[in-house]
Parts: structure tokens; C-alpha cells; sequence
């Protein structure tokens, strides 16, 4: 009943796509294609030791890593605040579609992209100005897209840094002790890779596109994708699984990864994903300002799994800086601590040990941050400002220099009166007591 009931702007997408399908893959051709793969199978059970165990079909779940979520519990906006407030260099990185914005437009079969052919809500790129414009933070967005889509949405958020093709360009805008009106040159993680694994990549994914009613492929940079959300659930799943088995056997040779995600296989260049970037800018921000003492990293699909995992090798449990990744109460601790809030979108396995259900509750987050930044910047004295190595450039906005590795900046606490602090006196760099920088903030 829902296929004769759909509306024209969902019906009529959805009918080019099985029109080429059909076209494209007769009969004569789909019983040939069968009949190959059925003698492929009839070669191998021949040549079977009897004996042996037998061999086993199944969902190829057989190597896949089962990550637990017992652990795991709802994001409290209460407890991020809270740290967000007694830390003065603060790191917030975001994945774009699935999580800043939805991406289950589903009168397209290009879904996962819907999001990227559209303006940035007006309210969510207020809410990243206003968190990038704040002196303490550094915020990127970390995506899979390309440098012109990235740009196209982001290019006129002043401040705001960005990473595209899963780490493996980037711009860093604004951070903590330099301030800029824009985002930096696009810079490469990799300065030069060798691409003759599309020739044998790229006639393997036509073929199994050809093959799956709803795929495609999309050349992206320097990656190949074969996108299969359009595709009917369970076998495009099965063709996915089959074709990463294939190219994995044949690409061992060639310095490139195979990456499964939600709704694709993709190829690209080894040694790029969204952990690297991360691990690498948070370098980068060590050695300019002495690193930083917060960590909000936020999203939703298998290829922000890297960003979870380099987080927690970096900060991990029980180690200076565990504060925020297991599931009980975060606490502060000194340098070189840092209290770091690992958040999926949808409660579903993962190694991140929060969740939140949507995108509107990422933007419920990031807009209590916003609120906070907003309030404090109003009630900065110049001399707070001069501490994050901002004196003299507060109204300019040109390019401010840094402070140097590990040097004592007080937080900020504004119309708050001190009360993170304890209020009494000058607290330290992690709000302290008197008279003891670098303290343990009163709990």
C-alpha cells in the first residue's frame, strides 16, 4: 500500500533508480552472474578435504567486534557544563552529518549526503561562532566530505577549524591563546601517496553497484566509495561484506585502507581516519599552549569510532587525565590532566561511554556551552585576556601569540562569582585554592 500511496517528490526518485537498475541487468545476464558464482562454490567444495571441518554461511559476523553498552549512559549536559566551566583550553570536535545535522532524508538514495546540499541551520552556525569566537576554545568539525562541501558550510563561520575526507586535510582556525578571523590553509596529513589502487578498485565497485539495486559509486578525493544505503537492508549488507572480504584480498599489497561505515565501503589512502587528525591537532595544541585540560568529541557513525579510540589510548582510565571516560562521575586532576566527554548519537555499540539520542540534543549541548562562553567573554577584564596571550590583540582580532607550554592561565568565571573556584582568592589553573596553582578544584 506505501508503494502506491508515496508521494511524487519520493516516488519519483526512487523509480528512475529501479528504471536503471533494470535496464542495465536482464535476465540473461543476472542467470550468467549466478551461474559463475555457482561454479566458483561447486570448484571450491571439490577441492575440500571430506574430513575437515565443514565449512559455515552465516552473516560474517565471525570477526566483528562486539563492544558492550552496559557501561555506557546518557550524556548529562549538568556534568559537561560543570567541567566546561573550570577549564580555560578546551578542545570540542564534531562529525558533521548524523550528528550537528540529521541525515535520514529518505527520498533520496544519496541520504547520507542529503545534509551536505543544504545551509547550515542558522542556529547551529550561530552556536559555533559563538564557541570558536570564545579565546579558550578550539572547535572542528571533523567529516568524510570534501574540502568544497566543508568550505561551503563552514568557510563563513569565523574561527571555526575543519577536517575533511576523514582527517586527511584539515584547517585549523581558531584555539586556545591564538585567535584568527578564519580558518588557515588547507593542509595534507599525508604529503603524497601513490594511487594506482583505483585502477583495480574502481571496476570491482561498478561491478558490484551494478549488481545491487540502490548502490553506487562516488569517486571523493582521494578515496573511493561504494555507497549502499538506497539499497535494501539485508542485501546490501551481504554484498557490502563480500565486496570488503574481495578488496581487502586484493588490495594487500598497496598502502590503502579498507573502511566499512554506516552505508558504505570506502578505500582511501592507510594511515588517515579521524583518530590521526585528532591525535595530531591535540599534539599540535601541547606544543603551542601546553595542551589542553578539555575534550568534547561528539558523533555518530563507525568512522568516529577512531576519534573514541584515539581519545581514550591518550587519556586513558586510571591515568592523569582519565577524568570523563568511564561511565562514573568525572573528577578534575592536574597538569596534565584533562577531563574528556566521549559522546555517540543514538544509544547503539560503541567504545564512547556517553550517548544522546539526536542532533537536537547535540545542539541542546553545545548551545549551554555557547551560553557560558557568551556570558564570560562579556565579563573578561583585559587582563584575563592578556593571561591567554591575547593582550593587546582583544579587539583587534588579528593573529594573537600563543602562550608558552604550561603556563598558569586562570579560568574565567565571569558572572559566576568564583563559585567554581571555591570563590575565595585566586584559584590556579585548574581551580585550586589559594596560593596553589595547578590544584584540585574544590569538589
Amino acid at each position: 500500500d506505501r508503494a502506491l500511496t508515496r508521494e511524487a517528490p519520493e516516488r519519483i526518485p526512487r523509480q528512475q533508480r529501479d528504471l536503471i537498475f533494470v535496464i542495465s541487468n536482464t535476465t540473461s545476464s543476472w542467470a550468467e552472474r549466478f551461474f559463475v558464482d555457482l561454479r566458483g562454490i561447486s570448484a571450491s567444495a571439490r577441492k575440500a578435504d571430506r574430513s575437515a571441518a565443514p565449512t559455515l554461511l552465516g552473516f560474517g559476523l565471525a570477526g566483528f567486534r562486539c563492544v558492550g553498552m552496559g557501561a555506557m549512559r546518557a550524556l548529562e549536559v549538568t556534568e559537561v557544563l560543570a567541567a566546561y566551566r573550570k577549564t580555560v583550553r578546551r578542545a570540542i570536535f564534531l562529525d558533521w552529518g548524523g550528528t550537528l545535522v540529521a541525515n535520514d532524508n529518505a527520498t533520496t538514495s544519496m541520504a547520507t549526503e542529503a545534509y551536505a546540499c543544504q545551509d547550515l541551520p542558522q542556529s547551529t552556525r550561530d552556536c559555533l561562532q559563538e564557541l570558536s569566537s570564545d579565546p579558550r576554545n578550539l572547535v572542528m568539525v571533523v567529516s568524510g566530505l570534501e574540502r568544497a562541501q566543508m568550505d561551503r558550510a563552514f568557510g563563513k563561520v569565523p574561527g571555526v577549524s575543519m577536517a575533511a575526507e576523514h582527517g586527511l586535510f584539515y584547517r585549523l582556525g581558531s584555539r586556545p591563546g591564538a585567535q584568527h578571523r578564519s580558518a588557515g590553509p588547507w593542509e595534507q596529513v599525508i604529503e603524497s601517496f601513490d594511487d594506482g589502487w583505483r585502477a583495480l578498485t574502481r571496476p570491482i565497485m561498478d561491478t558490484f553497484a551494478m549488481r545491487t539495486n540502490g548502490a553506487y559509486v562516488q569517486q571523493k578525493g582521494a578515496s573511493l566509495v561504494w555507497r549502499y544505503e538506497g539499497a535494501d537492508l539485508e542485501f546490501g549488507s551481504l554484498q557490502a561484506k563480500e565486496l570488503r572480504d574481495h578488496l581487502e584480498g586484493l588490495l594487500q599489497g598497496h598502502a590503502v585502507a579498507v573502511n566499512p561505515g554506516k552505508g558504505y565501503i570506502e578505500v582511501k589512502p592507510r594511515g588517515v581516519n579521524k583518530g590521526v587528525i585528532v591525535d595530531q591537532v591535540l599534539d599540535q595544541l601541547a606544543s603551542l599552549s601546553g595542551g589542553v585540560d578539555f575534550v568534547l568529541c561528539v558523533g555518530d557513525d563507525s568512522a568516529d569510532e577512531y576519534m573514541f579510540s584515539a581519545l581514550a589510548s591518550r587519556y586513558a582510565r586510571g591515568a592523569p587525565g582519565a577524568g570523563g571516560l568511564g561511565p562514573g562521575p568525572a573528577r578534575s586532576v592536574g597538569p596534565p590532566g584533562a577531563r574528556v566527554f566521549c559522546c555517540t548519537v543514538g544509544r547503539k555499540p560503541s567504545s564512547a561511554p556517553f550517548y544522546v539520542n539526536d542532533p537536537e540534543e547535540v545542539l541542546e549541548l553545545l548551545q549551554s556551552l555557547r551560553l557560558h562562553s557568551t556570558r564570560s567573554n562579556r565579563n573578561r577584564s583585559l587582563t584575563d585576556l592578556s593571561r591567554l596571550g591575547l593582550g593587546g590583540h582583544a579587539q583587534g582580532g588579528g593573529h594573537a601569540p600563543t602562550t608558552a607550554p604550561g603556563t598558569p592561565v586562570a579560568p574565567d568565571h565571569g558572572a559566576d562569582g568564583g563559585r567554581d573556584g571555591g570563590g575565595r582568592g585566586s584559584p590556579g589553573i585548574y581551580g585550586g585554592a589559594p596560593g596553589a596553582p595547578g590544584g584540585r578544584p574544590a569538589d
